[in-house]
């Protein structure tokens, strides 16, 4: 009895140490704006589709978890440069996870920062307007560089 009783005890503290590990995902908006990061095909993401800008929405296509440096959201895709080429302008893209150095992202201090310590930005620097792309681009503090994880 003693000895299933600390196998039980053993699985609980496994299954709670498992659980505790999991990533917890969220919506990333512009600054406080109602926009957020944003791809297409609510659930059937297509590899290389450019993240764009949307009014935040319940769906899962706005959901995203940072996790050992990679930011993934739906059908378990990550946040990606095109090209993989810290260049200024350079669009942000959803593709198939890899493990690729323009997959790593740090998030902190309301920046998102990736491959060349370029930040994600939003293009054309008018703010998050509705559709507007994401690209990568020299880290300046501007309000299309902060981010809010809610």
């Amino acid at each position: 009895m003693f000895a299933k009783s600390i196998c039980l005890v053993v699985a609980i503290l496994a299954i709670a140490a498992s659980l505790s590990s999991c990533a917890t995902s969220h919506q990333i908006t512009s600054g406080g704006t109602n926009q957020c990061i944003n791809v297409v095909n609510h659930g059937y993401p297509v590899a290389g589709t450019p993240l764009r800008m949307k009014p935040c929405d319940p769906w899962q296509n706005q959901q995203w978890t940072s996790n050992n440096g990679q930011l993934t959201g739906v059908a378990g895709f990550c946040v990606d440069v095109q090209g993989s080429a810290a260049v200024d302008g350079a669009p942000v893209i959803y593709v198939p996870c890899n493990g690729s150095p323009s997959q790593n992202w740090t998030v902190a201090n309301g920046t998102i920062i990736g491959i060349g310590g370029k930040c994600i930005d939003i293009a054309g620097g008018d703010g998050p307007v509705n559709g507007a792309p994401l690209i990568i681009a020299a880290c300046n503090g501007s309000t299309t560089q902060q981010w809010v994880l809610h």
